[in-house]
């Protein structure tokens, strides 16, 4: 289609609309992409999140891309140039920029892809005292003056508000940074772990760890000692919750969690964890599936997501820790998957114990280590989760 007709498609305006919240704006904009970047940790390492530039022929926004949406860039969909739909996003005003985080997108292919349309300039910003939950240099190289820490949240489209006035700005847990004050996350206790006794030189305590889901995304919070008293017996897997800061966000230890995001939250002692009245509008969870027979090409040490069918069930074991010297039960399992593949899967303790699942039962596991001990083999991760005859497309699928 010609670059000005296509021009004409783009809903000019529409961002600056979004972010003073103009009655009768554009909810779901069409816009292009103008400019996709990895982005980096702390580090220098790069992470699994992108940022992208959007503009709507009129101004551009910097945007951090939902990870679940990174397919569309791996896949070639979402590039530099197409025209696109943004459907759900949550606006944010950090550090004297206007940031979107994109939750849910729709690439417009048969509008083809076309060079810079139009003029498009940074919005007018006249909010001062704002921190960057992205970057220090917007998109285009000119580097932003360091100001003054606070974050104030803005507008967002495609989500239910929230019925409490006291959460009426509710963060996707993908906008978490360290960067990130004065927050509220409204999310789903998916996993909660038994608790733990912890030693080193400095002393011992207890601690105890829960995974936590919202539709952008997961993440993994810790509480040590008095908060782990505190917060144990309020957290309920399958519960959803208001947790708001103060609540430390630091680099994740990708080596304790199965969770896909480069963060992880430590409770503090007056972190607020509220169980919410409405339970219905925060997803259940989130898997992502790894066929059996792709096993052969996963590295060992990966942590997956896998379904399949309940083949065989065998007898507890115990073993005796070579860290701890702690006895521990275990049981092998193998379950088997449309591709003609079938995979041994160990679980443990208080799972591989009180383990009552039917054979020929349908079985989603999330967080399962893959190990190469006698060709490909699965470990169900402390951290990870058992679903037994799932409501969704994969298990009808090999049911």
């Amino acid at each position: 289609m010609d670059s000005s007709a296509v021009l004409q498609r783009l809903n000019a305006g529409s961002l600056q609309a979004i972010f003073q919240n103009t009655p009768g704006r554009v909810e779901q904009p069409v816009v292009q992409c103008v400019q996709i970047k990895p982005m980096t940790q702390s580090n220098g390492e790069p992470s699994e999140r992108f940022r992208v530039v959007f503009s709507d022929g009129r101004n551009y926004v910097q945007t951090m891309l939902a990870t679940q949406l990174n397919d569309e860039i791996h896949d070639g969909r979402l590039k530099r140039g197409v025209i696109a739909q943004l459907i759900a996003y949550q606006a944010n005003n950090v550090k004297g920029k206007r940031i979107l985080i994109i939750t849910a997108i729709r690439v417009l292919t048969e509008l083809g892809e076309h060079e810079k349309l139009g003029n498009p300039v940074m919005m007018d910003i006249k909010d001062e005292g704002t921190t960057d939950t992205i970057t220090s240099n917007n998109f285009y190289g000119q580097p932003q003056q360091q100001q003054q820490q606070q974050t104030r949240s803005m507008p967002s489209h495609g989500k239910p508000p929230t019925s409490s006035s006291s959460h009426a700005n509710i963060y996707p847990i993908e906008a978490l940074s360290p960067y990130s004050h004065k927050w509220t996350i409204k999310a789903r206790c998916t996993n909660k772990s038994d608790i733990k006794t912890w030693h080193n030189r400095n002393g011992e305590g207890q601690l105890f760890s829960v995974n936590l889901l919202d539709d952008s995304g997961e993440i993994r919070a810790t509480g040590f000692n008095e908060q782990c008293k505190q917060l144990y017996d309020l957290f309920q897997e399958g519960s959803v919750y208001y947790i708001s800061s103060p609540c430390r966000v630091q680099m994740a230890k990708k080596q304790f969690s199965n969770v896909n995001n480069d963060y992880e939250l430590t409770f503090e002692r007056d972190t607020v964890v509220e169980k919410a009245e409405s339970q219905d509008d925060v997803p259940q969870v989130r898997f992502n599936f790894t066929t059996i027979a792709d096993l052969q090409t996963v590295d060992k040490d990966t942590t997956i997501d896998v379904v399949g069918i309940l083949q065989e069930v065998g007898e507890v074991n115990q073993i005796t820790s070579k860290t701890t010297s702690k006895p521990y039960d275990k049981r092998e399992l193998t379950l088997v998957d449309d591709t003609g593949y079938s995979v041994r899967l160990t679980v443990w303790g208080k799972v591989a114990s009180t383990f009552e699942v039917a054979p020929q039962s349908v079985v989603a596991f999330k967080g399962v280590k893959v190990s190469d001990f006698g060709g490909r083999s699965l470990s169900l991760l402390s951290s990870g989760s058992m679903t037994v005859n799932p409501d969704m497309a994969e298990s009808h699928r090999l049911r």
